[in-house]
């Protein structure tokens, strides 16, 4: 039926509805729905809105009135996560906690990296940092003293920003450079989004797209980016606009193969970084054995979003999930009432498998050692499978 039916959703029993989610098309539809549901009793409502504006001038008291206690924009959460990618070059992913003092980095192995097959207690690491997973073959491993590594693995390291941006320099200097030239294929509402905010950031773009109409909607909205209206797959094209020099090319249509192909193009014309939008997650994994260096899903971020919202209440600050829910990074704040309140690390046996990566006390980021004890107040970042999560949650709050 018809969402803003006011009539079909009053018919409908909420009594046992825990949370009412309002995805369509339409910000009114969803705004009204989410209306409708909180005045019959939903506790937790939330509405997809892509109107920027909505969101920016709604303060808290007039999403009380409205009945809207998320409103969500998945184009603009996943342009703000591609900047933050973007800004960093040699990662394939990057998030933050506590306010930008800790760090967490995804990078890729080649068969040039200088400590494949060591085992990692045998490797010196940056003082503040810690290895904290591995992806091998589609499965997140957590790794031990006797894990090792291998050429196309993904790692990740968590720990404060300096030390991490230190493993950057280490051992990922030859991509260590700032890329400021950036085309953009597909000027949808994400790419028009992406596009102002790495004008914004000083990067250059070039942005193609084939409907005239987005074309003209972008360029209202920009100062010095280049829209292009063409075929973002015409190869001649491509070479009269000079696409080769630039550092990044991503590809944001709304067609999975379409995507690809204007990828690897970009990797045939030896553009450094390539970067693609699914709709089907289950195509990141193909996309990335093909050679494509960043894969992500609105879909994917926009859940990781609604999780860390839905998680707030249970002690949660901040989660975040990585190559399409394989792993949860999760920032938890510690109370007196916990077990683990008052205990060393050492002698805290967490359920399931995770990692303590850092502890956030005040105004200071700690990362642990064996003897470091957890106060009332810590916030504490720990990186785990998302089989372990509601373990994890119901242990430590």
């Amino acid at each position: 039926g018809n969402g803003s039916d006011v009539q079909l959703l009053n018919e409908i029993d909420m009594s046992d509805v825990g949370m009412f989610i309002a995805v369509t098309d339409s910000d009114e539809v969803n705004m009204l729905s989410c209306s409708v549901a909180k005045i019959k009793g939903v506790p937790t409502t939330i509405a997809r809105v892509r109107d920027n504006s909505v969101a920016e001038h709604m303060d808290e008291e007039i999403r009380a009135q409205l009945g809207v206690d998320l409103f969500i924009n998945p184009e603009m959460v996943t342009a703000q996560e591609l900047l933050q990618i973007l800004e960093t070059p040699s990662a394939i992913d990057v998030e933050e906690f506590g306010q930008g003092a800790v760090r967490l980095m995804e990078f890729k192995l080649n068969n040039e990296f200088p400590l494949l097959e060591q085992p990692l207690k045998e490797i010196r690491f940056p003082e503040g940092v810690l290895l904290v997973g591995i992806l091998r073959y589609g499965e997140m491993i957590i790794p031990h003293g006797e894990s090792r590594l291998q050429a196309d693995d993904s790692v990740f390291f968590l720990g404060l920003k300096e030390s991490v941006s230190e493993v950057e320099k280490l051992w990922f200097h030859n991509y260590n450079t700032f890329y400021k030239r950036a085309v953009i294929i597909g000027a949808g509402l994400l790419g028009r989004n992406l596009t102002v905010l790495l004008e914004k950031a000083g990067f250059s773009v070039k942005v193609i797209e084939k409907d005239f109409d987005r074309c003209e909607k972008l360029a209202n909205q920009v100062d010095k980016a280049m829209v292009i209206n063409g075929d973002g797959t015409d190869f001649d094209l491509l070479e009269a606009e000079e696409i080769a020099d630039s550092d990044v090319i991503i590809a944001l249509t709304d067609d999975d193969k379409l995507n690809l192909l204007v990828a690897l193009v970009g990797k045939h014309m030896g553009i450094p970084k390539t970067v693609v939008r699914v709709g089907r997650p289950e195509y990141i994994m193909l996309m990335e054995q093909v050679g494509i260096d960043v894969v992500f899903s609105p879909r994917l971020l926009t859940a990781s979003q609604i999780l860390r919202f839905v998680r707030s209440g249970e002690g949660v600050v901040s989660i975040s999930t990585f190559e399409g829910g394989k792993a949860e990074s999760i920032e938890i704040e510690i109370t007196n009432e916990s077990p683990v309140a008052g205990k060393q690390l050492k002698d805290i046996r967490l359920p399931g498998k995770a990692l303590v990566g850092v502890i956030l006390r005040e105004n200071e980021a700690i990362v642990p050692r064996g003897n470091t004890q957890i106060l009332d107040g810590d916030h504490i970042v720990l990186f785990t499978l998302p089989e372990s999560v509601s373990k994890l949650l119901k242990y430590l709050t």
